[in-house]
């Protein structure tokens, strides 16, 4: 029996010598036998030799026979272009978070750097304060001389807390977030050394003859304690050293 031709090889002006058939045949052939038991047809035309054959479109394959992408050229998931794609971002990501990160600590270090103690904005005349307090100490109060720009923000002479001695406290504020106190008293060393806190002991300068013991701190505060005799002077300061210098050298004077 020959070979069927599909009706769609046919057409106006076709030309029945152009149709090459090759047939591969299994004996006696059932009519009624599917494509399975009567082996294959393959039915080849001139138009098919030309190259006209419908164009099929390859897929790369991943691991383990997966294609990396579909036919209309979206990216599938675990495909090695998604791969590509994740590590080429990735590198902007990375830097993005790198950028933040460094911003937050810089948040959190101006939130934590400390200020001073008391209220910055309020002025007082210490001068004229301690002019008035010398009356009632028993010992003679230092009173230095500020730096342009500089004022005075507290001057009180008062027993604090439960301190059973009375000590002449000043603050002062200067220009670029400076802060320096003094206070003085007729005391201890101990009582001297509590007002260092957790500060650790760095170094010892003399000054005009004065022996300032240096005490300073992870957050840049630093405390310069003297004493003679029985009198005791605690320099608390978040400033430039020739800021501090230039206190330690008044008290170091008028302690004379």
């Amino acid at each position: 029996m020959p070979p069927i031709v599909p009706p769609s090889q046919f057409g106006r002006g076709h030309r029945d010598e152009s149709v090459s058939l090759t047939t591969f045949s299994a004996p006696r052939l059932a009519l009624d036998a599917g494509p399975e038991d009567n082996g294959v047809v393959n039915v080849r035309t001139d138009t098919d030799e030309a190259g006209s054959q419908a164009t099929v479109t390859s897929t790369g394959a991943g691991p383990k026979g997966v294609p990396m992408a579909d036919e209309s050229g979206v990216m599938l998931p675990g495909s090695r272009e998604e791969m590509r794609f994740l590590r080429k971002n990735s590198n902007w990501v990375n830097m993005i978070i790198a950028i933040l990160a460094c911003m937050a600590v810089v948040v959190v270090l101006l939130l934590i750097a400390p200020q001073p103690e008391v209220d910055s904005e309020r002025v007082v005349d210490y001068q004229e304060i301690a002019e008035q307090s010398q009356e009632n100490a028993d010992f003679d109060l230092i009173v230095p001389q500020i730096p342009g720009g500089w004022n005075s923000n507290e001057a009180s002479l008062e027993r604090l807390n439960d301190s059973e001695y009375t000590s002449w406290y000043m603050s002062f504020v200067g220009t670029e977030r400076q802060w320096v106190s003094i206070e003085q008293a007729e005391a201890t060393e101990q009582w001297a050394e509590r007002h260092t806190g957790e500060a650790v002991a760095a170094e010892t300068v003399d000054v005009d003859g004065a022996e300032f013991q240096i005490y300073r701190t992870n957050e840049a505060k630093e405390y310069w304690v003297t004493g003679k005799g029985d009198m005791y002077v605690v320099i608390t300061a978040i400033a430039t050293p020739e800021t501090i210098d230039s206190f330690a050298q008044q008290v170091a004077e008028q302690l004379k």
